[in-house]
């Protein structure tokens, strides 16, 4: 597995590797993670049976890249490794670069709508694509944009849903509830969304903020918590003050036990401008919450308007403050699209159906199955 960051940072489609890392039969699968990650992760994960070989990487075409690339092509000349799956930009170009070996299979594993690549790294891709033997995507929407902008044959193309732990992430009853939301200072009429996410641009927090404000004008008993940590937390800080919501919009940074924090909530909301498959949205509807998201990427696969939640246009804070108020208004409704989120999820995103997904598909690209 080869990936451009660390496999402790907190992010979807990090979240997405470990899940599946722990998943795999042990009895079937041996693992290398490469993590291209430049900057050294705060704290170094362990898994166990995987081994972990972290080289940086800068920029792919710099010594960095040049380095890295010598480091993978003797690990598959070594003959100990049947697949080389890769994600991110930089480790999809060092797969793609690697000799073919015969007995290998090269699998790149697309996390998103490609929102962070150039036109010219586009142009590449297109030259590229023809070196996997299988694309995989978490989401049709997303296996579809590299349909038109990177010609990506279809035969070559695979969906396969990311997957929750639903034991882990589920509904708990009124009494945890209730102590749980008093540790958090929010009274129980109070009606909680939460957005989990990295603190990005692309995650359109400050939208959010002006949509939170729109709505507290008109409902009150509201609080909005930010669970997650990035780049735009200061201003998102100086937005809430400007504002005047401190009392009702908590920044929490990074939480460990997000299975923790979900099930004293009420809604979650994700108003990002391009999203692949997002795990916290999947793992909030685990929990039973409804959904309040923009119309773009994935989203669109998870959520059903009117069954388990809401979809906005993104960068519109007047239409997200709305169907954030129709939610908060009716207690009822909230509890009908969260059970049917809950069951949607038993029925199609949980992780033990992803991970037999995955090992169906790399015996069969192996000519095992």
């Amino acid at each position: 597995m080869v990936t451009d960051t660390s496999l402790s940072i907190t992010g979807g489609s990090e979240q997405f590797l470990r899940n599946l890392l722990r998943g795999l039969p042990r009895n079937r699968y041996t693992v290398t993670v490469v993590e291209l990650a430049f900057d050294p992760p705060v704290q170094p994960l362990a898994m166990p049976g995987v081994r972990i070989v972290r080289v940086p990487v800068a920029a792919v075409y710099g010594r960095g890249g040049l380095r890295a690339y010598q480091v993978l092509r003797r690990l598959v000349s070594s003959g100990r490794y049947s697949i080389v799956q890769s994600q991110h930009e930089k480790a999809d170009v060092l797969n793609a670069l690697l000799p073919k070996r015969r007995g290998v299979v090269h699998i790149s594993n697309r996390r998103d709508m490609g929102f962070k690549k150039s036109s010219r790294l586009k142009r590449a891709f297109r030259l590229l694509n023809h070196r996997f033997d299988r694309v995989i995507a978490p989401a049709r929407q997303i296996i579809d944009a590299l349909a038109s902008y990177e010609r990506l044959s279809p035969g070559r193309a695979t969906v396969i849903h990311n997957g929750v732990d639903t034991e882990r992430f589920q509904p708990r009853d009124d009494a945890w509830r209730d102590a749980r939301r008093k540790a958090l200072g929010i009274d129980a009429g109070t009606v909680v969304f939460c957005c989990v996410a990295r603190l990005s641009e692309v995650k359109c927090p400050l939208v959010l903020v002006d949509a939170f404000a729109r709505l507290h004008a008109q409902f009150p008993d509201v609080r909005l918590l930010f669970a997650g940590d990035g780049p735009m937390a200061d201003d998102i800080r100086r937005k809430v003050a400007a504002v005047g919501l401190e009392q009702h919009i908590d920044m929490l940074g990074s939480v460990s036990g997000v299975d923790d924090l979900l099930p004293a909530c009420d809604v979650a909301v994700l108003a990002s401008s391009s999203e692949g498959m997002s795990n916290a949205l999947l793992e909030a509807m685990a929990c039973g919450l409804p959904v309040v998201a923009t119309a773009v990427g994935g989203n669109l696969q998870l959520v059903r308007p009117g069954i388990n939640g809401l979809l906005v246009p993104a960068h519109d804070p007047a239409a997200l403050a709305e169907a954030m108020l129709t939610l908060a208004r009716d207690a009822g409704r909230r509890h009908e699209l969260g059970g049917r989120a809950r069951r949607m999820i038993l029925e199609e995103f949980s992780s033990m159906r992803m991970i037999g997904a995955y090992d169906h598909l790399y015996r069969g690209l192996l000519g095992l199955s």
